[in-house]
């Protein structure tokens, strides 16, 4: 059982992507949102990793799903996101929690700026 602040169920019948939801902070969120009734989809780069994530949310069943992606390539993204889509059948939160270690608005970031450079 999770502690939490938030109301039971208070995701219920939505559905969250997570990125880098395969540890840390991206997984204790994925953790957060399944407890509160979210459909989870968790995204990350490395499979082992999001492997080991899957089993230690295996109690969620049915309600999350990993998903191999690499953000800074726009077409993995693309078809990510509608993967899940298909998948889950809708997306309803993004949580961002993958990306560069540099201060700026999401909105500010042109695709170029997700490359490996």
């Amino acid at each position: 059982m999770i502690n939490t602040i938030y109301k039971n169920n208070l995701f219920d019948g939505r559905v969250a992507l997570v990125t880098g939801g395969g540890s840390g902070i991206g997984l204790r969120i994925a953790k957060e949102l399944l407890h509160l009734g979210a459909k989870v989809a968790i995204v990350g780069r490395n499979e082992e990793k999001l492997a080991k994530a899957m089993a230690s949310i295996s109690c969620f069943d049915n309600n999350v799903q990993s998903f191999i992606c690499n953000i800074r390539d726009e077409e993995q993204v693309d078809s990510c996101l509608d993967t899940v889509i298909d998948h889950f059948g809708s997306l309803d939160y993004l949580v961002n929690n993958a990306g560069g270690q540099f201060p700026s608005k999401a909105e500010d970031i042109r695709p170029k700026g997700w490359g490996d450079y």
